[in-house]
């Protein structure tokens, strides 16, 4: 919980059947190529200081077909080891994670939001950072389906090969740490007041002059890096009917000088410095629901604030439509994050 992380969010709503400056996917959906610089993802810090990775896959996909069938997930181009798939050779084609592909609610998540096939992976750091990422989606009878476009989440963490290795994820309450809450509460629908601004649909909302000093207390002058952890989502009763794929939400999250975190923004480009929440799961129109995040997609690494008042922006995302920003009308929410310190 200590080690620096980085991320990668890739939106395949970004890639086209042609090929772009990002990658490239197939007409069925079953294959995305993505361009990727390993030595942006990882930071130059990192980079340059290991040689090996773990590596945590997470993924939604709005499932699609008739055909009750399970999918498995191979990932090549990024040098995994110690994993092989029916005798193929360690790190080519290494099958990541599986999907049903007519269970909806069932894509890589179960019940509460935490990641039920998230896989941890050790990736050699290849000689040239810049990679072609290859995701492939095989169906085990062999047919090929059409399938809607996904969403994949990557975390990276560093692998010391002569130490016995702590899983960072694991250790969150062993560490000196900060929690804090934020609501949609003290914000006003469809305006703006004292405490931030937010729109009438509460999908986007910004929370001005949060004073993070204020919230990590005595770790602001011990370290220059944190981790910021999202535990929870709470999301209020709503009326509106949501379909299975739109159900699987995240927040994207900007104010904070997220390091180490790319992901995807328009068929030619990455974005750097935008964090987002872990998905979390609404179950039905008229019901709250709440999540708890303890996979890896929950922690992000941001360098100390220069100004110790920021404005924390949030706005919605949806797994349908391959990541779509979500407009439906929603209700309140609440989200609850710890933060702890990098040892450098």
């Amino acid at each position: 919980m200590q080690t620096e992380v980085a991320k990668l969010h890739l939106n395949t709503a970004n890639l086209g059947t042609t090929i772009s400056q990002i990658g490239i996917r197939n007409t069925t959906n079953t294959e995305y190529t993505f361009f990727v610089d390993l030595r942006l993802v990882l930071g130059e810090t990192m980079f340059q200081k290991y040689e090996a990775f773990k590596v945590y896959f997470g993924f939604v996909n709005p499932s699609s077909g008739s055909t009750a069938n399970i999918d498995t997930i191979f990932v090549n181009g990024i040098n995994l080891i110690q994993a092989s798939y029916q005798g193929k050779e360690a790190g080519f084609n290494t099958a990541v994670d599986i999907y049903s592909q007519t269970v909806q609610m069932n894509d890589s998540f179960s019940v509460g939001g935490k990641n039920a096939n998230t896989q941890e992976f050790v990736m050699i750091k290849p000689d040239n950072a810049k990679v072609s990422l290859t995701i492939s989606i095989l169906r085990d009878d062999a047919a090929v389906p059409t399938l809607s476009q996904g969403v994949f989440f990557l975390t990276f963490a560093p692998f010391q090969k002569d130490k016995i290795y702590k899983n960072p994820f694991n250790y969150l309450y062993q560490n000196e740490l900060a929690n804090f809450t934020l609501t949609t509460q003290i914000l006003s629908a469809g305006a703006t007041n004292a405490f931030g601004t937010m729109n009438s649909t509460f999908t986007t909302f910004t929370f001005t002059n949060v004073n993070m000093r204020r919230i990590i207390g005595t770790l602001w002058d011990k370290f220059d890096k944190f981790n910021l952890v999202c535990l929870t989502v709470g999301v209020g009763q709503t009326a509106t009917a949501m379909s299975g794929a739109q159900r699987l939400l995240w927040f994207q999250i900007e104010g904070l000088q997220f390091i180490n975190c790319i992901g995807t923004t328009t068929t030619s480009s990455y974005s750097q410095g935008i964090g987002y929440t872990p998905v979390f799961r609404y179950a039905t129109a008229s019901t709250s629901e709440g999540d708890c995040m303890d996979n890896p997609s929950s922690i992000l690494s941001f360098r100390k604030p220069e100004s110790e008042n920021v404005d924390l922006a949030f706005q919605m995302f949806t797994a349908n439509g391959g990541g779509a920003a979500l407009n439906s009308q929603m209700n309140g929410f609440s989200l609850t994050f710890a933060v702890v310190g990098i040892k450098e």
